[in-house]
């Protein structure tokens, strides 16, 4: 009897328990479902909210870089005309940059305000940090910043607020949203590689009257002794000129005489050469030459003078064409030209306008005031060559002194500018190493990789950029160099693709160029180049071009200097205006 009290009081106990179980379920159940339906609508709404600022991000991503390609296009534009090259708050291109950058966003589906959300900056080098700050509205701009807002209460607007699904059970309904992109044109560290071989000099010599015609060189020939008169050098420590406008004796005129002995000495006494005052000659040969420092040397004595006469004697005797034996101030000009052209034979040529080595001279000189005109940052160095290459960091030749050793890739234009005017074609010797000259200027711009310490003197941050100009074909290089073991051309001269080099050569010379330039971009340097005159190798320099992601400008050359000249200065424009393509800001 006691034990089936117990087994129904059991019986009653456990249906009470699972009614209390079945209640405690319940209520976890709700609390559950409350939790599990906030998460849900948490993740639906930051969905919304995430895939909003993609979307947003995106617009402005786009829009600033292709605003900021309005501006590279003024640039590059600028240097096609020769316009003003400024980007400033009054420029076209910002004009076209804000309506750019509105066009764009829409088309992302992104409303902008062009005159509130698109500002304008600059990006300029800061050497104690190592940084590229950025300064919103100083000009010129080179950097474009495109913001949008999804800021507006009103939902229903094209810039309201990202409405939420579930706001209404957190209380709030909708959220703001503001997203921006800047997009900047890198400046570049650019070296100059340029030729100084003494070809540079062909155009104003006698040997161009088949080409050029004989008195277009003719006005060339008198032109370098024109300016040389003008100019008026002197023997240092003396107030004597090296030039004078009455000549020297009886040469004294442009033409010449015309003297039918071959006997040097008698010419040397008719022109009256010989002639001395105090033991001097009376009419020393006006170039002695600089010394090992760089300096003029002094006025020649008499038995120098009268060697270095003799040496411009024979070679007028020699002379082929209409100026054999004629002794006059064009033939005096054609023998520095073509037996005397280096500076430590002829100091003074570097005032002259021989051709085509005064063309790039301008050209240089330009391209150096349209980076100054454009004030993006840019910094330039020099590397010129002839059979070897110097990297140009001094310049002490008793009429200007510049120093950038310190500096060698710079922004003072205005040293690099005197440095390369005060050289002439032929400046060290008479060959052109080009594989040299980018070797100096890869090792320059981005150091040696076989040193992991030499990280060269490019700024990071800058685009290392390479101009590399000739006239000729490169005929110095290392004897011993050969492509190495499984080089292959179509990697780098595939021009339309099909798989099969367009460029290869067979000459040790060049491949030794092209070898050097490709380790150059394979370091990250774009190469431009330039072909300048009939006797250019424009199938070596298009290669390189081509392989380093840059230009390549022909230059062929014309009927006169002046023809040339236009030339030259239309290319080193162009290759001045070809700025970076526009790349993002990603640490504003």
């Amino acid at each position: 009897m006691k034990r089936r009290h117990t087994a129904a009081w059991s019986i009653r106990r456990k249906r009470s328990g699972d009614r209390s179980q079945r209640g405690i379920i319940t209520v976890l159940a709700a609390v559950l479902l409350v939790a599990v339906f906030a998460f849900v609508a948490f993740a639906v709404d930051t969905g919304l909210i995430s895939l909003a600022r993609t979307n947003m991000q995106n617009a402005v991503d786009a829009a600033s870089l292709a605003a900021s390609q309005e501006i590279s296009g003024a640039v590059m534009e600028a240097g096609e005309t020769g316009g003003d090259a400024t980007v400033d708050a009054n420029s076209i291109a910002v004009a076209n940059a804000r309506a750019m950058a509105f066009r764009v966003a829409a088309a992302n589906g992104v409303t902008i305000d062009p005159q509130a959300d698109v500002i304008f900056g600059k990006r300029t080098f800061n050497a104690a940090t190592g940084t590229w700050p950025i300064d919103w509205g100083t000009e010129p701009f080179n950097v474009v910043k495109v913001t949008a807002r999804r800021d507006n209460p009103d939902t229903a607007q094209a810039t309201g607020e990202v409405k939420l699904s579930f706001g209404w059970a957190v209380g709030q309904e909708s959220v703001p949203i503001t997203t921006s992109a800047a997009a900047f044109v890198e400046a570049r560290d650019i070296v100059l590689v340029l030729d100084f071989s003494s070809s540079m000099n062909d155009d104003s010599s006698i040997r161009s009257f088949s080409t050029l015609g004989q008195a277009n060189v003719e006005a060339s020939l008198d032109l370098i002794w024109n300016r040389l008169v003008e100019e008026n050098p002197t023997w240092p420590g003396t107030s004597e000129s090296k030039f004078p406008a009455e000549g020297y004796g009886e040469l004294n005129s442009r033409r010449g005489k015309y003297i039918s002995s071959n006997n040097t000495a008698t010419i040397y006494s008719y022109l009256e050469l010989n002639d001395q005052v105090n033991g001097l000659p009376k009419y020393p040969f006006p170039q002695a030459g600089r010394s090992s420092n760089g300096l003029p040397r002094k006025r020649p004595s008499y038995k120098t003078s009268r060697n270095l006469w003799y040496g411009y004697i024979d070679y007028v005797r020699n002379l082929k064409g209409p100026y054999r034996k004629r002794y006059g101030y064009r033939t005096l000009m054609n023998y520095l030209q073509d037996n005397r052209f280096k500076s430590d034979q002829s100091e003074d040529l570097w005032r002259t306008p021989h051709y085509p080595f005064h063309a790039v001279k301008e050209g240089a000189s330009l391209f150096l005031d349209f980076l100054g005109e454009l004030n993006f940052g840019d910094e330039v160095g020099l590397v010129s060559y002839g059979g070897y290459s110097k990297i140009e960091l001094e310049l002490n030749d008793g009429d200007a002194y510049v120093n950038v050793a310190n500096d060698p890739i710079t922004g003072v234009y205005s040293d690099i500018d005197t440095i390369q005017r005060h050289k002439q074609a032929g400046h060290y010797d008479g060959w052109t190493g080009m594989g040299y000259g980018i070797r100096d200027a890869r090792q320059l711009l981005i150091g040696n990789p076989s040193n992991p310490a030499d990280h060269g003197q490019a700024r990071f941050g800058a685009r290392p950029t390479m101009i590399v100009m000739t006239d000729g074909q490169t005929n110095q290089g290392p004897s011993d160099f050969r492509m190495p073991a499984g080089w292959d051309w179509s990697q780098w001269t595939d021009y339309d693709g099909d798989g099969s080099p367009d460029y290869t050569t067979s000459s040790s010379k060049k491949q030794y160029a092209f070898w050097e330039a490709a380790e150059a971009i394979r370091g990250g340097v774009t190469v431009h180049t330039m072909s300048v005159g009939a006797g250019a190798d424009r199938g070596l320099m298009r290669a390189i071009a081509f392989a380093g992601n840059g230009i390549w400008v022909d230059v062929p050359g014309g009927s006169t200097v002046a023809d040339m000249e236009a030339q030259m200065l239309e290319a080193f424009r162009k290759i001045a205006a070809k700025v970076p393509a526009a790349k993002l800001v990603y640490a504003d």
